[in-house]
Formats: C-alpha cells, structure tokens, sequence
C-alpha cells in the first residue's frame, strides 16, 4: 500500500484590525478582531480531527493568536519561526492605499504591476521573502507530518509560487485571504500544490472573509 504524502498546511492568520481597515499591515503588531477570533475557532474545528503533528507560527501576534487556538485544541505547541513573518512593508506600513498613493504613486503603480520589481522604503522585497520561505520549506519537510503553517499573505503567496514552479512577478495571481487554508503534498523531492484557498470552515460561524491586497 503507498503511504500517505506529507503534508504542509498553509493558513493565513485571523483577520487582524489593519486588514478590517484595509491598511498595510507588514510587521506592524495588531491583535486579530472578534471576526478574526471567529476564524481562529472555524480552523481550530476544521483541524480537530486531522493528524497535524507539528505547528509552527509566524512571531507576530494576529498568527500567534490564530495558532494558539488551533494547537491548545489538538493539544500541542506552536513553535514560533521569524521566517514566517510578514513581508516588512517599511514606511508603507500602518497607511491606506490611497495614502501610500499619495506619497509614491510610481512605486504604488510598479507594485500593482510588477509586483517582483519592487523594494519597499525601509521595508523588504519580494526577493527577500522568497530566500525566508524557500529556507522554511526546506526545514519543514524535515519535521513529521502533517505540519501546520500559521503565517501571512505574502508568505503563502511565494510558497504556492514556488510549488507551481512560478516566478514571483506571478505574485499577484495567488490568493490568500484571512483564515483561508493551502495545502502543499511532498512528491519525491518536490512540494506540489494540492488545494488552494480553503473556506469551506468559515460555514458554520459565518466568518466571511476580509478585504486583501
């Protein structure tokens, strides 16, 4: 009998107060709103009955909260990894996008169109994240499966880019909404995509989603 693929779970964290208010959140560290703790509930009961055997989370507060409720209900500990955290948006952080558009509109224009070309003031680029998450998996496949993955928008994003096999100038093509669940398999050497934007959980409390960029 063919044993089960490993398994890595990819969930962006409960909706946090700037994603509510359609800010740039980055590093920022905002707690996650009723709505986002609604989620956090709908994924530790979606979880309930898997075979996660390890947890791990991004250090800032709106994952490590999300986490926290996931892994108290299937009696473990997250484990907190900086390579999780959020793409540093630098000084965009904490602004709207009209305010950003305000200060730097040809940035703003580049980010919406080349995405991969772009390095935030005072912040990180897409490369960065790219070097964080490829290290990332590289550990992950290493711990027993399934594991769980706590993390951000921009985190998943270039992890289902990197499955795919896809550039990150195809960044803006994947979508990660708050609470939402991908799912990678180990095949041979390689993770493959094997869903993508999970809410199916959300049904029973009503936790729709978020605005996103």
């Amino acid at each position: 009998m063919e044993s089960t693929p490993w398994k890595l779970f990819l969930v962006r964290h409960g909706e946090a107060e700037w994603n509510q208010a359609n800010r740039y959140q980055g590093r920022s560290d905002l707690p996650i709103t009723a709505r986002g703790e609604a989620q956090a509930r709908a994924l530790a009961n979606w979880f309930a009955e898997s075979d996660v055997a390890t947890i791990f989370t991004s250090p800032l507060v709106r994952a490590r909260s999300t986490a926290r409720m996931v892994a108290e209900r299937l009696g473990l500990v997250a484990i907190v990894d900086d390579r999780l955290a959020e793409l540093a948006y630098g000084q965009w952080e904490g602004l709207t996008q009209a305010e950003v558009k305000r200060r730097w509109p040809e940035l703003l224009r580049l980010w919406k169109k080349a995405p991969d070309r772009v390095d935030f003031p005072g912040g990180e680029c897409l490369r960065d994240v790219r070097r964080r998450i490829r290290n990332f998996l590289e550990d992950a496949v290493t711990h027993p499966g399934p594991v769980l993955a706590v993390t951000h928008q921009a985190i998943i994003r270039i992890a289902i880019l990197e499955a795919q096999r896809e550039p990150l100038s195809a960044y803006r093509q994947v979508r990660a909404e708050t609470g939402s669940i991908a799912k990678l398999l180990r095949q041979g050497n390689r993770l493959v995509l094997d869903s993508l934007h999970e809410v199916g959980h959300w049904d029973s409390i009503g936790a729709n989603p978020s605005p996103f960029r």
